[in-house]
């Protein structure tokens, strides 16, 4: 068999050679596909030491969408924005702009440290560049992606950016800058996990601006679900079907009169029901769950929710079914059911 001559790469234009590398350097989010990996920026990371016209190709794809799911992750991305300070500082080549490339960012379930003993000062600055978050470096970050999505444990994060950005803007007395022209382009928020406090939010003037701006609200709650498996077709589960049954308690929680610029509202359906048998082909791989969204989403605290399907009759919703894995436990009769929000909303599942 005669040997196949290498394909002429060199003999390429500058410009197809770099969309080239830019496709390449695309995160791959979906860990079930065969290139999937367990850090879906493997392709990105080793370009950018290819050369410096190539890591500033491959930079926007690499930033476009963030995933921080552990309190590791935000130190490392606080580090590279502090090294990116400082390249801008020095006017060194590698300086780029992460914060205006960042489009969607990913908070997992990162609780908030203790606060740290009183130490001595010579050791005060090791202390701190290991356990704290430098705020005026991951504010621009966070706050300049249109689309946030962050655990509810997560909302420290959130609020120190709020609290920092605007001291800043208070201080530096920018008249640029002004409640009607918003130190954020966040307007997609999504809120993933068990519902927690909304008061540091709605009781400081940065975080009710903040809520005011938002436009499209999405939950993911649970994180797990309590999963009852019936041995045949039983008629009382004839109304969850149907969906003739109301919106989770929680929404009625919602501080809906804070926001104000609000048109949709997205959240998962709490109920699953399978039977046995389904339990013998479900594993760790996708199973179906609902999504709904709201087109009329309530603009006050006084709010009566309506059955699921009075909204999809009058067109005021709309249900789409969307893929997400999931991890099941060992109950023979009741089971919980743990689902990667995370993946699903990376790969663009969840809108």
């Amino acid at each position: 068999m005669q040997a196949t001559s290498p394909f002429p790469f060199a003999n390429l234009s500058t410009e197809l050679i770099l969309l080239i590398f830019a496709h390449a350097a695309r995160p791959n989010f979906d860990k079930t596909s065969d290139d999937g990996s367990n850090n879906p920026y493997t392709s990105a990371l080793s370009l950018c030491r290819v050369s410096k016209a190539v890591r500033r190709t491959v930079l926007p794809e690499l930033l476009h969408t963030i995933l921080l799911p552990e309190y590791r992750n935000v130190t490392a991305f606080v580090c590279a924005l502090r090294m990116q300070q400082a390249f801008a500082l020095q006017e060194n080549d590698l300086r780029f702009n992460y914060a205006g490339r960042v489009d969607r960012i990913w908070f997992g379930r990162i609780c908030e440290p203790p606060p740290q003993a009183p130490v001595h000062s010579s050791f005060a600055s090791s202390t701190m560049s290991e356990f704290a978050v430098d705020f005026s470096l991951l504010a621009p970050g966070l706050l300049s992606a249109p689309s946030l999505a962050l655990d509810f444990e997560s909302l420290w994060l959130l609020y120190g950016c709020l609290e920092s950005t605007w001291s800043s803007h208070v201080h530096t007395n920018d008249p640029e800058r002004t409640p009607s022209n918003p130190l954020w382009r966040t307007d997609n928020l999504t809120l993933v996990g068990e519902f927690n406090r909304w008061r540091p939010l709605t009781s400081t003037t940065e975080g009710s601006a903040f809520l005011a701006s938002i436009s499209r609200l999405s939950f993911l709650s649970p994180a797990k679900a309590e999963t009852y498996l019936l041995p045949t077709y039983d008629p009382c589960f004839d109304d969850l079907e149907n969906r003739k049954y109301p919106l989770p308690e929680w929404m009625a929680s919602v501080p809906w009169d804070s926001f104000k610029r609000l048109r949709t509202v997205s959240l998962v359906l709490p109920r699953i029901v399978l039977t046995v048998a389904a339990k013998t082909i479900l594993s760790e791989e996708n199973v179906d769950i609902e999504q709904l969204t709201l087109f009329d989403p309530p603009h006050s605290s006084y709010w009566e929710p309506k059955d699921i399907s009075a909204y999809i009759e009058s067109g005021e919703g709309y249900i789409v079914s969307v893929g997400v894995r999931t991890k099941l436990g060992d109950s023979p009769i009741q089971f919980s059911v743990s689902f990667d929000w995370e993946e699903a909303w990376a790969c663009g599942l969840l809108k």
